[in-house]
């Protein structure tokens, strides 16, 4: 285990403590939220530090400079690639976060005082895709000899558009586009740095990963669907969390409690995601403020409950870390794909997937294939229709762990169309009625720069258009 916090951690610790409280009696609000920003911040910055250039092997200072803006001059950090853990800290090291490489199964925050479970090393398959190439090729094995005809002018035109900046204010900062038709891959592009076999993060598309590991688990009798998840710690006399089922917590109509905003520093999805060493159980541990099975709330603590649930099931810690690999990402191909933990050792489900765009499109052709993939099923035809079928309260907008396109939400795209989201603009875009996939990657800081449905309407638009 590498060194992270050196010796002086208990010191640093009371120093830290002492420096909190003596913010909280000052009762200033910009001292409070500058201190926030430096707690979430350096644990932040550690943590994708490590992921964006130990393992996916991007450029140190455009993180900084892009995914890290708001922390620039405020934390320092460094990077050490020998013992693999990356620092970072603030006011002069009284506020500090660290991350470590965890083999190539990426990178595990640190949390002052807690020891990190150490993940075994996984022999992985080699990725074997060509080149980037303009020339069609097939990413799914039982596609048509006989690639797509479409308008290859109007697609790349479409593509490029994408990858345009025209407002320095609010950037697009596109990284990877993988369009595929008839499981053939007609366009794809890159922004300078990024490869074809760069690993990016999906963040909130990893729910959709979540979905179809649960849909395994329950196809092999791990799980149960509509039984009561009991952990634990809703095993009380009278705990009315007690009648949660993993369909519930796959449908967001868990009831429980949970801040979502993702720019508020003192949201519950900060603080599980930069200062909890078990996210799954922080997650469980809010209370009941709506009705389950009836009240809609989209929540990332949800699906790490799914995560830390699925732990327990499997009752295998070695098991569970291989599970998304051995079960879902080498049957498809998925090379490139991994799920990061905490330093409790559970998957953050909700967020911290990783894959190449061209293994995001092949995890968006095993739905679009209804579970099936190179003559095998994957997943049952039932547990695609699962994942589309409207939840409770959600007004239509969500089936179970995916996105749907309603007329208000996605007015240019067709009715049967559904999508994995994440944050900065994350999307794969799945379109039965086109037999497409659509995926796109990037770090969009404003929402506004980014608009799925007209992306989605441009690019399939363009394919629809015959030569």
């Amino acid at each position: 285990m590498p060194r992270v916090f050196g010796r002086t951690v208990q010191r640093r610790t009371l120093i830290i403590g002492g420096v909190a409280l003596g913010v909280a009696a000052l009762s200033i609000p910009f001292a409070q939220k500058t201190y926030t920003l430096a707690r979430a911040g350096t644990a932040y910055s550690a943590k994708m530090l490590c992921s964006g250039v130990l393992m996916a092997g991007m450029n140190a200072e455009r993180l900084k400079r892009e995914e890290l803006s708001l922390a620039q001059g405020l934390i320092k950090s460094k990077i050490d690639s020998n013992q693999g853990v990356v620092h970072a800290w603030a006011f002069a090291g009284l506020v500090r976060g660290a991350a470590v490489r965890q083999g190539n199964l990426g990178c595990s925050q640190v949390i002052a005082n807690k020891q990190v479970v150490r993940l075994p090393d996984q022999t992985r398959q080699q990725p074997t895709d060509p080149n980037t190439t303009n020339t069609p090729w097939k990413l799914y094995p039982d596609a048509s000899e006989i690639p797509p005809r479409i308008d290859q002018n109007k697609l790349e035109k479409a593509i490029s558009e994408a990858f345009q900046e025209s407002t320095p204010s609010a950037p697009k900062r596109t990284r990877a586009i993988v369009v595929v038709k008839d499981g053939w891959v007609v366009a794809e592009r890159y922004a300078v740095g990024i490869t074809p076999k760069t690993p990016l993060i999906g963040w909130s598309m990893t729910k959709s990963i979540t979905h179809a590991l649960i849909g395994i688990g329950v196809q092999k009798g791990e799980l149960q669907l509509n039984e009561p998840l009991l952990l634990p710690e809703w095993r009380t006399d009278n705990d009315a969390r007690q009648m949660i089922t993993l369909d519930h917590l796959l449908r967001m109509n868990s009831g429980l409690d949970f801040d979502e905003r993702t720019r508020s520093l003192d949201s519950d999805l900060v603080k599980m995601l930069t200062q909890e060493a078990n996210t799954g159980r922080f997650a469980s541990n809010k209370p009941l403020t709506g009705r389950i099975g009836r009240d809609w709330s989209y929540s990332s603590g949800t699906t790490n409950i799914l995560s830390r649930g699925l732990r327990l099931a499997i009752n295998n810690d070695p098991d569970y870390w291989s599970y998304p690999y051995e079960a879902l990402f080498k049957p498809l191909g998925m090379a490139s794909a991994y799920l990061e933990t905490d330093s409790s050792g559970n998957f953050v489900a909700s967020s911290l997937g990783w894959a190449s765009a061209r293994d995001w499109a092949r995890f968006g052709l095993l739905y679009l294939n209804k579970g099936a993939w190179n003559g095998k099923q994957i997943l049952q035809k039932s547990w695609i229709q699962h994942a589309i079928t409207p939840s409770k309260g959600s007004k239509k907008r969500y089936g179970a762990h995916w996105w749907l396109s309603t007329k208000r939400r996605r007015p240019d795209l067709p009715r049967d169309s559904y999508s994995a989201e994440g944050y900065e603009g994350q999307l794969i875009l799945v379109v039965p009625s086109s037999k497409t996939v659509i995926v796109r990657l990037g770090q969009t800081p404003k929402r506004s720069s980014f608009n799925p449905n007209n992306f989605g309407a441009l690019i399939l638009s363009a394919l629809n258009a015959q030569t």
